[in-house]
């Protein structure tokens, strides 16, 4: 059996890709258009560089807006396949994507939604992940829960955006954006 992968978890919106303004709140929140989409300046920098030290790159990310009737399925995939276009335009992929499109008020509890670490287990699972060996970025308290009950070290990523879902749940470090987390993840080692 081929050893196991070591993997970083990447929550999406406010670490992959920007926050943008809710159009009824103006809570910075995920995209629901295409046009609205834009790459953090050093996401695909950062994931070309974890790619290439040999991590396995996983998105875990919520997104309940077709639960919630705020965007369909379809306007959410179209902002999937945008983000990966303009990764592969700066040379960076990720090996792959998971996405809860649950919300507990709407559809009823699920397994998958973070703080919930379904996607993170799935995932493992599924590419024959060591979790003891793999972290969690994320910029909200709930992804560094899911990374927590998923058994993978934690980054908070303290987006400005996001301040609004942290209360202080506790990671193993906290930096301010993707490229500052490469500092903390051990690169070049135990490959």
């Amino acid at each position: 059996m081929a050893p196991a992968n070591r993997a970083v978890f990447l929550d999406r919106d406010g670490v992959i890709n920007d926050l943008v303004p809710d159009p009824e709140t103006g809570t910075p929140e995920s995209p629901y258009g295409v046009d609205d989409v834009r790459l953090m300046p050093d996401a695909a920098e950062a994931i070309k560089r974890l790619h290439d030290d040999g991590w396995f790159l996983v998105a875990a990310s919520n997104q309940p807006a077709a639960a919630k009737g705020i965007a369909t399925i379809e306007q959410l995939q179209l902002v999937h396949h945008r983000i990966v276009e303009l990764l592969a335009h700066e040379g960076a992929a990720l090996d792959d994507w998971r996405y809860c499109f649950h919300h507990p008020d709407f559809t009823g509890p699920c397994d998958c939604r973070k703080p919930a670490p379904g996607m993170l287990l799935d995932a493992a699972e599924e590419h024959n992940v060591d979790l003891a060996r793999s972290w969690m970025v994320g910029d909200a308290d709930r992804d560094v829960e899911a990374g927590r009950r998923a058994g993978v070290r934690t980054i908070l990523v303290e987006h400005p955006g996001s301040a609004h879902r942290r209360k202080g749940a506790p990671s193993d470090a906290v930096v301010r954006n993707l490229s500052a987390a490469l500092g903390i993840i051990p690169m070049g080692v135990d490959r």
